[in-house]
C-alpha cells in the first residue's frame, strides 16, 4: 500500500471517530474506535518507514543529517 493512501485511510478513520463522538453514537462503538486507533497509527507509520518509491542518496562521510529533496542543501559545506 502506498503511504499517501494509508494517511488518507487513517486521516478519514480519525475523522470518524470525531464525528460519532459528536453525534452520540453508542459509546462501545466510540470506545472500539478509540482502542483501535493506536494500532492503526503505528501500521500507517510502518507503511511510510518502509516505503521504498523514492531512492534518496546517502550521507556522506561528514554529514550527520541532510535534506534530500532540496540540492542546495544536500552539498558537503
Amino acid at each position: 500500500m502506498k503511504a499517501t493512501t494509508a494517511l488518507i485511510l487513517l486521516t478519514i478513520y480519525l475523522l470518524i471517530h470525531v464525528i460519532l463522538g459528536q453525534i452520540g453514537t453508542s459509546p462501545i462503538l466510540i470506545y472500539f474506535v478509540f482502542f483501535t486507533s493506536p494500532f492503526l497509527i503505528i501500521w500507517t507509520v510502518l507503511i511510510i518507514l518502509k516505503d521504498k518509491r523514492k531512492n534518496y542518496p546517502e550521507l556522506s562521510e561528514n554529514q550527520e543529517w541532510g535534506y534530500a529533496d532540496r540540492d542546495d542543501l544536500t552539498t558537503d559545506p
